[in-house]
């Protein structure tokens, strides 16, 4: 009986740990910045040009650009960019993170440049099963430099919470996740 009690706990969670990693996510209201988390595909950067001109922000910072650092001779060039001002963003809204490696270091660096800039409240953008994880990493950070944060999902069309096994690349996504998320609670 125990086993078959296990057992069910255990697929439960398989099943719905899509919808757990996926939450919290947030409304957007209007803010000082948005950030667009570096990876993920043009979702994210679509999910930024959405809020900039829906008015909840006039400044878009782009992270996760620190392998091309030598690339570009200006992040101009990098494709997000490219896609920001080609949809009519003008160059001035745009800003770079090439310093952060992680999630964390994103959340860091962005409450850093906040604080010079007296910013107090941020969107960030991801895809929907990082939200968990960036849950507990900017929830941290806001605490210790005194700013809001909320959290904005992308809408990838090929994400479905309830059966993410079924795509290879979300379930890769999500099992990078759940190892990540392990680590994250236990080092920060």
């Amino acid at each position: 009986m125990a086993g078959v009690l296990i057992l069910s706990v255990g697929f439960w969670c398989f099943f719905n740990v899509g919808h757990w990693l996926s939450a919290p996510r947030h409304d957007p209201i209007p803010a000082d910045v948005v950030v667009v988390l570096g990876g993920g595909g043009k979702e994210r950067t679509r999910k930024a040009l959405d809020l900039y001109n829906g008015g909840y922000v006039r400044q878009v910072l782009l992270t996760g650009l620190n392998w091309q650092a030598e690339r570009f001779a200006t992040y101009d060039l990098h494709w997000r960019s490219r896609l920001l001002l080609a949809w009519g963003v003008p160059r001035e809204a745009l800003l770079f993170d090439d310093q952060s490696k992680n999630s964390y270091e994103e959340a860091d660096n962005v409450a850093k440049l906040m604080n010079d800039r007296r910013w107090k409240s941020v969107l960030v953008i991801s895809d929907p099963p990082h939200l968990r994880r960036l849950k507990l990493i900017w929830e941290e950070v806001a605490a210790r430099y005194g700013i809001e944060y909320r959290l904005i999902t992308s809408e990838p069309p090929t994400w479905d919470p309830t059966h993410w096994w079924r795509d290879k690349v979300w379930a890769k996504f999500v099992g990078m996740e759940l190892v990540k998320l392990a680590y994250y609670a236990a080092v920060y």
